[in-house]
């Protein structure tokens, strides 16, 4: 492309261009044809930054150098003072960088400052080993200076941070020492705004009443500058997703949800994991319960605990009287001056009928939930289209749920043989628009619960293990239920299966299109692979067979298969795992692909 034609594209033409690239190296290209491409493009790689980086600490810690040069002058006088090298940074970036941000990650991968720190004081670290051996052999003194420039650090790159909070669409925070310094930070700024422009407005209050005829310039200044800040959007206004994990429970963590609270309203996903606090879980419920367009709650434990640990989380997570959370004293006076007719305007949205359309639960000891617990459950999941229930405990407790869940598309659960009755049930139930599910369960003891080693699957991919208390008239019946049920099926993983329950698939899911089983090693499969090629479904487009190690079915019986499916669906891909050669000649043989997809549900 010529340069005279490519600075004759609109600037609108161009981001065209660019939203369809796929790859980021080719951004990094275009950065290079011209000035006009550069400044077009810098906007998409700064968008989200640390997405780009991934998991590479290095690609991360480029990252926070460039917007530690974007900070003030004065903080840069400030970490010279703390003995801070910062010459390798430009006064004056050529870019606002910050001010293009819409996704922050904030954790122990992305803002791991100790490398930098080092390089700020001009110290080369060659490996991490290095990097430990120094800490390890600094003295005390060495050590209380080296903590007093990463604190300096982290203090003056989360101003810079805050400055490119206002444009946000997807924010995560997990605990990490970066977050701590990151939230003081939030938590003074915003009461020292507040506190300033409530001092302002003092004083404006006070020249008014003694001059009225002055009372007019006053009221068109102050109308000015209201118009002038309500110009800029306020701290997280414009996000989208949140997530958040093991966060610290104290005062800044409860001001930034707080925070959240009042500034966000369009918040289309929440994720939380491992909340315990009862404090931090109810601001968090009134964070849910203030969104007017939430479609999405994941609320995840890594460890079982007893359900009374967080049953007024879970609870208040669904009650919508947490729009009205009681400010706690050091926040009341800052948002006294927020009460207006907006909040009339703000209950009717309210008021609206729920909205949520995907719940995922993640290690949640469901036993003895309680009554009310589930009608709040039941008041806000009757749009539910998404539920995902994985290594939960008793999700029987929520069979009172199923009948408000007739609007569900997608089910997936990880659980044990013991709930597998909920699932039954669910079948006969909420089947009218089923269209994926994912079923996967294991025939062992429950866990113990809040013990941090005893998971409840080692691999939720894992097959059911084989044994005496495995009931073929019950597993049989399950599959006959889903059949004659749900019948609009497109999408469906399950557990080991048996001939005539894959059978009985063929035959009744007639729309099916991705299926993902393991055959039962125990039965003889040769003499049913012919009939099951005869029967299988002409819109199926791809199935797997998780088996690894043994197959139950030999080379002849592969083939009988497979040529009756050429005659009923050649279009067919197939996931086959076993790496044996013979099979998978057999099926080179007959032309058919094998592609072993991640099961998408």
């Amino acid at each position: 492309m010529s340069q005279q034609y490519s600075q004759q594209l609109l600037p609108e033409c161009l981001e065209n261009i660019l939203s369809n690239l796929s790859e980021t190296k080719d951004l990094y290209s275009c950065l290079m044809v011209n000035r006009f491409w550069c400044t077009v493009v810098i906007p998409y790689l700064w968008k989200y930054p640390f997405n780009i980086a991934g998991t590479s600490k290095e690609r991360c810690n480029m990252i926070t150098r460039t917007y530690l040069s974007c900070i003030s002058e004065d903080s840069r006088k400030k970490l010279i003072n703390v003995g801070i090298n910062m010459s390798e940074f430009p006064r004056k970036p050529l870019f606002d960088y910050i001010s293009y941000l819409q996704s922050l990650t904030i954790d122990q991968n992305t803002f791991d400052l100790v490398p930098l720190i080092f390089r700020l004081k001009n110290i080369k670290i060659s490996s991490k080993t290095e990097l430990q051996q120094k800490i390890q052999t600094m003295s005390a003194n060495d050590k209380w200076i080296f903590e007093l420039q990463k604190q300096s650090v982290e203090q003056e790159l989360s101003k810079v941070l805050l400055r490119g909070c206002t444009k946000l669409h997807s924010l995560e925070l997990y605990k990490c020492d970066f977050l701590s310094n990151f939230l003081k930070i939030l938590s003074s700024s915003q009461q020292n705004n507040r506190s300033s422009s409530l001092y302002n407005n003092n004083n404006l209050l006070l020249l008014s009443s003694s001059s009225s005829s002055s009372s007019s310039s006053f009221s068109s200044s102050t109308s000015s500058s209201s118009s002038s800040s309500n110009s800029s959007n306020p701290l997280f206004y414009t996000l989208k997703e949140f997530s958040c994990g093991s966060l610290s429970d104290d005062k800044p963590t409860y001001d930034l949800l707080t925070i959240m609270t009042k500034n966000c309203k369009f918040i289309n996903s929440i994720k939380i994991y491992d909340i315990i606090s009862l404090k931090l879980g109810k601001v968090m419920a009134s964070l849910v319960s203030s969104q007017n367009y939430l479609t999405c709650i994941e609320l995840n434990y890594s460890n079982f605990y007893n359900f009374t640990t967080y049953e007024q989380i879970f609870q208040s997570l669904f009650d919508d009287q947490y729009n009205q959370i009681q400010l706690p004293p050091h926040l009341q006076k800052l948002y006294q001056s927020k009460k207006s007719s907006t909040s009339s305007i703000n209950k009717k949205k309210n008021n609206l009928p729920p909205s949520l359309n995907r719940l995922k639960l993640t290690k949640t000891n469901l036993n003895n939930i309680q009554k009310h617990t589930l009608d709040y459950m039941i008041k806000k999941c009757n749009r539910l289209h998404t539920l995902e229930l994985n290594n939960c405990v008793s999700i029987n407790s929520l069979t009172p749920l199923q009948h408000s869940l007739t609007k569900l598309n997608n089910l997936k659960v990880i659980c044990y043989e013991q709930d597998l009755n909920f699932i039954t049930e669910f079948f006969q139930i909420s089947n009218i628009n089923l269209k994926n599910i994912y079923l996967g369960w294991k025939s062992n003891s429950l866990p113990q619960i809040n013990s941090p080693s005893q998971l409840l699957f080692s691999n939720a991919l894992n097959p059911i293990s084989t044994n005496s208390s495995y009931n073929m008239e019950e597993s049989f019946k399950r599959i006959q239920i889903l059949t004659n049920h749900c019948t609009q099926v497109e999408n469906l993983y399950l557990e080991t299966i048996f001939p005539n329950e894959l059978l009985l698939i063929f035959k009744s899911l007639v729309h099916l299109q991705k299926l993902s089983v393991t055959f039962n090693e125990q039965s003889n499969w040769d003499e049913h692979m012919e009939e099951l090629g005869e029967n299988i479904p002409k819109e199926l487009q791809w199935i797997e067979i998780r088996n690894k190690k043994k197959l139950p079915f030999n080379v002849k019986g592969l083939k009988g298969f497979l040529e009756k499916v050429k005659g009923v669906n050649e279009d067919l891909e197939l996931g086959f795992q076993n790496s044996q050669h013979s099979y998978l000649n057999v099926i080179k043989e007959y032309d058919f692909k094998i592609n072993n997809y991640d099961f998408n549900w």
